[in-house]
């Protein structure tokens, strides 16, 4: 299973994801449209030209701004618990 996520360093979504996923055992990337110019630019593309978090992939999955709700079903559907 391959994990990423878009953040911007303090969003409060972004970061309580961020813990939830350092308290599992699956390896994930993090990484920060903000400093990054290709995740800024792919988070552009995805939003239709602005850069907007947070966003989540799974595999082949693509997760738009996922409310904490939505997140939290998504990691349920996954088996992954903290």
């Amino acid at each position: 299973m391959k994990i990423t996520l878009d953040h911007k360093q303090g969003h409060a979504y972004t970061v309580a994801y961020k813990i939830f996923l350092n308290s599992t055992d699956v390896p994930y990337t993090y990484r920060d449209v903000s400093k990054g110019a290709s995740a800024r630019e792919h988070s552009r593309g995805l939003y239709d030209g602005v850069v907007n978090f947070p966003t989540l992939f799974v595999d082949d999955a693509i997760y738009l701004t996922p409310t904490t709700e939505e997140f939290n079903q998504i990691m349920q559907e996954l088996r992954l618990r903290a």
